[in-house]
């Protein structure tokens, strides 16, 4: 364990407020060296149709066309009897909990961990995974790499809501540690970014492309908590009791992890857009895998409230688990067969897979639409309208909810900015429908699996034309939130709204919504899918697409105000850039030429109507 001490009497950069006093910065970095088991740990082999965490090698003497002998990582479980069908390890996965959790939480989190139980007694283990807390006056620090801690955190401004992170041999994939670091900050009722979608700036899900792949999981459930409650309070559900669910389904997740799942952003189409709020169906299974980015599952209007949040595993996971710890026979043939018979289900519906690799999250990024963050159900853009409409009708109730005589209007703002990103998000997942283009793994030969790639139908994308049109082009965009504006002011603390302008940019924050949905449906390789995708089925043209879209766009003159214009003004800037008018456009000749007549279209009608 080494001690860094920088000093600097003059420093530029200030920290966080985690920092007392920048001018003299203390860091401790603990360096821990572990041996490599020596044990008869046998690696079991990666596959494409199922996720977990890899080490990756190469057989660089074998002529295989995909010459990989990757290995997932997982822990070494062995049967106490190795004749019995449901057997206790012989050495269990265990969890300490830290004893700086909160006392009333711990049974919660426990409870959590102890769930992923059922999904091993389906591979044959029981009580594969058990739970303890950290005495207060145990000899050993939660860094200790001996102990697999599930540990409380509380920063100032935390990178991640939870985080599993797990270590492995690495010419095994054999875990020998993990830790899980829950963050505050999912539980609490504030905002935590720099700036608000009110204010007309960057929202969350614009990030920089840094590479890295982070679990923002907590994140995503402290945004849905906070719409929870405001759409689900009262009569329906108890507060507590939805912090229950959300911190249920934070661990279930990281443990998945540490399990060596990586995510599954497919998974949320387990149900239809009406099966998802029955609780008789779903019985706390929203989604096929807990290691999804799911929503909140708030019951449109006339709807009964279902499930919220997800508290067992799915299907999914039961599968997953039983591929990776499943014990191994001992014919290396027999294994192979039985090991591609658990593999040969991947082409059902529940067991749907793709991973931060497949998913669309930002703009132009990957092609099938179910691989997506903040999606559920089925059919997401029927589910997505459903969302927005019932955001629509909130907003008319949210100054009588979210006020409090004496108080200062931080939960309207807080609020009015959650319930805007969350319908934000739903126009996204929308947009993802047009240009999409279905994607199955499935090995050749399965039969029960369609074609590798398959165009969304033109049903389906039209549908999402449509809502678009509706609830993020139309003149009367969120006119609901309008009577909001001069009551969304933050509550004053000391100097921190220096350099900023209080004011709400309402305009800014509804053509930022608008531009983030355009720069999916307008980016080069979504245009240039589009006409790609028309030699192997897509049934909805370019031509077809982009008349929509402006027919969207370019409302009569007499419907128009000012959100439309500004809509208009920022289309005809991007058809212009697509066509290259002034400079080079880095789009193919088919959308460069599809945009060029847009503008004509555009220009016709605009002297036709007198504007």
């Amino acid at each position: 364990v080494v001690d860094y001490v920088f000093t600097n009497p003059s420093p530029t950069v200030r920290g966080s407020n985690a920092v007392s006093d920048p001018r003299s910065v203390s860091v401790k970095v603990q360096h821990s060296f572990v041996a490599l088991p020596s044990n008869n740990y046998a690696p079991r082999m990666d596959d494409a149709r199922i996720g977990y965490f890899t080490n990756q090698f190469d057989q660089m003497t074998s002529t295989d066309w995909a010459p990989y002998q990757d290995v997932i990582k997982r822990w070494d479980l062995q049967k106490k009897d190795p004749s019995a069908a449901l057997s206790e390890p012989v050495k269990p996965i265990t969890w300490w909990i830290e004893n700086t959790t909160p006392i009333e939480w711990r049974d919660t989190i426990r409870d959590a961990v102890l769930t992923w139980n059922t999904s091993f007694e389906k591979a044959g283990f029981k009580n594969a995974l058990e739970v303890k807390v950290q005495p207060d006056d145990a000899d050993w620090d939660a860094g200790d790499i001996n102990y697999n801690v599930l540990r409380w955190t509380s920063s100032p401004k935390p990178p991640f809501g939870g985080y599993g992170p797990a270590l492995a041999n690495p010419l095994t994939g054999e875990i020998l540690g993990s830790d899980i670091m829950l963050e505050f900050v999912f539980m609490k009722n504030r905002w935590i970014y720099d700036t608000l979608f009110t204010q007309g700036t960057m929202s969350h899900g614009e990030t920089t492309n840094t590479g890295e792949l982070n679990c923002s999981l907590g994140h995503e459930i402290q945004q849905n908590l906070m719409l929870a409650k405001g759409l689900a309070s009262g009569d329906k559900i108890e507060d507590k009791e939805m912090l229950r669910q959300g911190l249920t389904q934070l661990v279930l997740h990281e443990v998945g992890h540490t399990l060596g799942l990586n995510h599954n952003m497919k998974s949320s189409i387990l149900w239809d857009e009406k099966e998802v709020h029955d609780k008789n169906k779903t019985q706390g299974i929203v989604t096929g895998s807990v290691m999804d980015y799911a929503p909140a599952n708030i019951a449109p209007i006339g709807m009964q409230q279902g499930d919220i949040f997800q508290t067992k595993p799915g299907p999914y996971d039961d599968w997953a688990i039983n591929y990776g710890y499943s014990v191994a026979l001992a014919d290396e043939a027999a294994e192979q067969a039985r090991l591609e018979k658990i593999l040969a289900r991947s082409s059902e519906h529940a067991l749907a897979f793709g991973n931060d690799a497949d998913d669309m999250r930002a703009p132009g990024r990957h092609i099938d639409p179910r691989v997506m963050i903040g999606d559920l159900s089925s059919n997401p853009a029927a589910y997505g309208a459903d969302r927005m409409a019932l955001i629509n009708k909130l907003f008319t109730e949210l100054k009588d909810k979210a006020t409090v005589k004496g108080e200062s209007y931080q939960q309207l703002v807080t609020s009015a900015n959650s319930l805007f990103g969350q319908y934000r998000a739903q126009a996204g997942v929308v947009s993802r429908q047009i240009g999409g283009v279905y994607v199955e793994r499935a090995v050749v030969g399965d039969t029960n699996a369609d074609k590798p790639f398959t165009p969304v139908s033109l049903e389906r994308q039209t549908q999402a034309m449509d809502i678009l049109a509706k609830f993020v082009f139309a003149p009367d965009v969120l006119q609901n939130m309008q009577p909001l504006y001069s009551y969304l002011q933050l509550q004053r603390r000391g100097f921190n709204h220096y350099g900023k302008n209080e004011d709400p940019k309402a305009h800014q924050m509804i053509l930022g919504m608008q531009k983030s949905v355009l720069a999916q449906l307008l980016h080069p390789a979504v245009l240039l899918r589009i006409s790609d995708t028309a030699l192997y089925g897509n049934e909805y043209s370019l031509t077809q697409f982009m008349e929509d879209l402006t027919a969207s766009i370019f409302v009569k003159s007499k419907d128009a105000n000012s959100i439309s214009h500004n809509l208009q003004i920022e289309y005809v800037n991007q058809l212009i850039a697509i066509a290259g008018l002034g400079k080079a456009s880095k789009y193919d000749n088919l959308a460069k030429t599809a945009a060029l007549y847009q503008l004509t279209q555009i220009a016709d009608t605009s002297v036709a109507w007198g504007a």
